[in-house]
């Protein structure tokens, strides 16, 4: 009897400890409009001075320039910061299979308290804050004779850590792509205040 139920224990652990991607759904907006919320036109011939106000707006919002070439118009930035985020089915999931673990333990007399190790571990992890990324890429073109069009294009990351250590070359546990007009209308209106200064 014994056997059997540290058999269905296990396979229970077994399938607990799987991890399954859900996939996120997406706000629905169209190309038209996400490209009309991303994109913002200004009414001067001096590219150079654009693209000196978004450097300076990128930097003055913590991002990093990592890739940049001025006759392409291409500026690639990155900001890493810690915040907390909890994803409920994960920590959901990992008390499950702690308690599997620990009924398993129970029913081996203790010579399987090595299998609440890593759920115990993945537990604590998931209640940690997280290593956020948002990678900013900005493309800058002249469309006419006075008209400079500027192109913000920003991806927040969510990274799993594990023991408060972040491993940032991971693959992130979530990509957010933003789609809140209000981020990009601040990001233009400070870039054109940067124009003026």
């Amino acid at each position: 009897m014994k056997k059997l139920y540290a058999l269905v224990l296990s396979l229970f652990v077994l399938f607990l400890s799987c991890d399954s991607v859900s996939a996120v759904k997406m706000k629905k907006v169209s190309p038209e409009n996400l490209l009309q919320m991303q994109s913002y036109t200004y009414e001067t011939n001096n590219v150079g001075l654009v693209t000196k106000s978004v450097i300076a707006t990128l930097q003055d919002s913590d991002f990093i320039i990592e890739d940049m070439d001025i006759f392409l118009g291409y500026i690639r930035a990155r900001k890493t910061f810690k915040a907390r985020y909890t994803n409920k089915k994960r920590v959901l999931g990992w008390s499950a299979v702690l308690v599997a673990a620990g009924a398993y333990t129970a029913f081996s007399y203790g010579a399987a308290a090595y299998s609440m190790y890593s759920p115990s571990r993945r537990v604590m992890a998931e209640m940690k804050d997280k290593t956020i990324v948002v990678d900013a890429n900005v493309f800058i073109d002249r469309i006419d004779k006075n008209k400079v069009q500027v192109r913000f294009l920003p991806v927040e990351k969510i990274l799993q850590n594990a023991d408060g250590f972040s491993f940032v070359t991971s693959a992130p546990v979530r990509v957010i792509r933003i789609y809140d007009s209000k981020v990009y209308n601040e990001f233009f209106a400070q870039v054109e205040q940067n124009m003026r200064i």
